[in-house]
């Protein structure tokens, strides 16, 4: 069912339909997602998918009896399509976001809008739009809601009701939302209940009742409640009883106790059941090796069938067979081995269901199973345009570092290797919680496609290993982490993946720090280096940027910070400098928030001051990283040049 190229082409704002002979692979691989987010109504008679058109998403609506697009909903103005879910036969919901006429990135601000398939009966149910941001004639105005507004639940009890979360707007940090039944077609609501701690996030059963609600105080610590039905009124549970990292994912099978992901009184992520009567907390299923990274639930009740594990390549724990969606997806395991899956949607009858997947070579695909034929067929490729593009395989690997400590990560080897085999280390972000994963990384397949190796590393402090591994992070920004990347590094050229003096170290974010870091450690064994939105002064972290204006920003830094004035010296690269030998090249958003301009200033001032040559590349409308698909190509292109110029290819 290979129709996605007639669709984008029925939509009269897509131009250039017809393929390329000669792609130009800089442009490719800037470029979005064409399709994403594919869903079945609940009747099974439409599909929906959010389609890229001219840098902004749009939500199309397809037939599924002749697959043609029949109708696009397109928002004029700063406004474009969001996270978004059927309702109903006829209508969804969207999560409107906007991006500001000085940043190219949209955002999520808590309004939601509803609109039937056909485009009929479009309003903004909830949020605040001022008389003078009208946003074209598919919007009628509703009175105006100074809140930020979540999606509970679908509220399956009525199809014209949907269960929200509703925070209101405020400086402090003591905005308590209230639990809210929302009719999605006039916008009304009823209070369900008044949250019972700042920022709460609830969790409600099958008729929508409110079950728990969690959060975290002004230390960054977890607190959890349970709702007393009977005195319409919220009991604190105990913080003993459970970790810091506790995340309720669903009620069990009897109601009697609800799922947690957490890692309570051990090093792995697992899965716990909470008695909601007496508050036992029992361990349930923990991996040896590594976190608990997702899970798959029922579309109806969500009742957690399987995990998600990610030891290398991705694999799946099948919790239970009883459920439909268990059962599918046990098959789904051997139509498509090797590949990461996940179902989007279904119909209220489980004869249709939308099933996407993908791998390191397989941007994402979308397919239609068809429980009664037993067939499945083909929808949306995400990314169609690298349907003829061999992508590079990427392959887990490990190794001992400095302190014998295992660490784990991924390399892609670059297409058309010469002797001189260069390499790029790619380093994440975050540092803490964020890692690598196995699958299709556009910047990876740009590098390696250019013929250049990439080496990924899970260093310590990141995600997905267990909570020692990444505390092991903590107060180690620039020593031990970067020591982990940089023997990661020795490891590839001792293993003949790479060859001594032709390897480039690059990363955004706290990438961006660690490649400035780590090529002022060991400045003899990186050519070059690139950061990107990068944090190079330590010591203005806790007063610059969107970090210390979080509830609990402050105390977040001194834990994995700290405050020894030395260290913190120490560990920024704009003290460093001197010690440099790579070349280097700097490219940052004006508008970056996370990581502000000043960073990237006050390294440029330390590279002067040290006579040290560099490059510069300055967006006035991107935020921490690239949006902008002209703005990413304009990067890639730098980025090659650069490259080309240090290395040997």
């Amino acid at each position: 069912m290979q129709f996605f190229k007639s669709l984008v082409c029925a939509v009269v704002l897509i131009t250039g339909c017809a393929q390329a002979a000669e792609p130009d692979m800089v442009a490719e691989f800037s470029k979005d997602a064409t399709y994403s987010d594919v869903k079945l109504s609940p009747d099974g008679k439409f599909l929906s998918v959010v389609v890229s058109l001219n840098g902004k998403k749009a939500l199309g609506f397809v037939d599924r009896s002749s697959y043609n697009m029949v109708n696009a909903i397109q928002f004029g103005g700063e406004y474009e399509v969001g996270d978004y879910h059927w309702v109903n036969d006829e209508r969804v919901v969207i999560k409107m976001v906007a991006s500001l006429p000085w940043s190219k990135e949209p955002a999520y601000y808590g309004e939601l809008y509803a609109v039937n398939w056909n485009g009929r009966m479009g309003s903004m149910i909830y949020g605040y739009s001022a008389a003078e941001q009208q946003t074209g004639k598919l919007i009628k105005q509703r009175e105006a809601t100074q809140g930020w507004a979540e999606i509970v639940d679908l509220y399956t009890k009525d199809d014209r009701k949907i269960v929200i979360s509703s925070t209101p707007w405020g400086q402090d940090g003591n905005r308590v939302p209230e639990l809210l039944l929302m009719d999605v077609y006039s916008g009304k609501t009823r209070k369900i209940a008044h949250g019972p701690a700042a920022y709460s996030n609830f969790l409600v059963d099958d008729d929508g009742e409110p079950v728990l609600a969690f959060g975290v105080d002004k230390h960054n610590d977890r607190v959890v409640f349970r709702y007393n039905q009977k005195d319409e009124d919220w009991t604190e549970v105990p913080k003993q009883k459970f970790g810091n990292d506790f995340r309720p994912i669903g009620l069990n099978d009897t109601k009697d106790g609800v799922y947690v992901f957490d890692d309570f009184q051990q090093d792995k992520m697992g899965l716990f059941e909470l008695k909601l009567a007496d508050f036992a907390y029992t361990e349930v299923f923990t991996d040896a090796k590594v976190d608990i990274s997702s899970f798959e639930a029922t579309k109806e009740g969500n009742n957690v069938f399987a995990f998600k594990l990610e030891d290398g390549n991705p694999s799946y724990a099948l919790f239970t067979e009883k459920y439909a969606e268990a059962k599918l997806f046990k098959e789904l395991l051997t139509i498509f081995p090797g590949e990461a899956l996940h179902i989007t949607s279904k119909t209220d009858d489980d004869k249709l269901w939308v099933v996407y997947s993908y791998s390191d070579t397989n941007p994402g695909t979308y397919y239609l199973y068809d429980a009664e034929k037993k067939s499945i067929g083909q929808l949306f490729s995400t990314r169609p345009y690298l349907a003829d593009v061999k992508l590079a395989n990427t392959k887990p690997i490990s190794f001992t570092s400095f302190d014998d400590t295992v660490i784990h990560g991924y390399f892609t080897a670059g297409k058309n290797q010469t002797e001189h085999k260069p390499l790029i280390v790619n380093v994440h972000g975050g540092p803490h919680g964020v890692r690598d994963h196995w699958g299709y990384d556009g910047e990876v397949q740009l590098l390696a496609n250019a013929g250049y190796s990439v080496l990924q590393v899970n260093f310590r402090g990141s995600g997905g290993y267990g909570n020692s591994l990444l505390r092991a992070g903590y107060l180690q920004w620039g020593d031990a982490i970067q020591r982990d990347i940089i023997a990661a590094t020795e490891w590839a050229i001792a293993s003949g993946m790479a060859k001594a003096g032709n390897v480039c170290i690059m990363g955004a974010s706290f990438g961006g720090y660690a490649a400035l870091q780590s090529a002022s450690l060991a400045p003899d064994l990186f050519k070059c280096t690139v950061g990107v939105a990068g944090v190079y002064d330590l010591n203005i972290m806790k007063s610059d940027g969107d970090i210390p204006l979080k509830s609990f920003g402050i105390s977040y830094l001194d834990q994995v910070l700290g405050s020894d004035q030395a260290q913190l010296d120490a560990y920024s690269p704009v003290n460093q400098v001197a010690k440099l030998k790579a070349a280097v090249l700097i490219a940052h958003g004006k508008r970056d928030k996370r990581a502000p301009l000043e960073h990237a200033l006050r390294l440029k001032k330390a590279l002067d001051n040290a006579g040290k040559p560099y490059q510069w590349l300055e967006f006035n409308d991107e935020t921490h990283g690239f949006y902008s698909p002209q703005n990413r190509e304009v990067y890639y292109r730098k980025l090659l040049e650069f490259l080309q110029t240090h290395l040997k290819n």
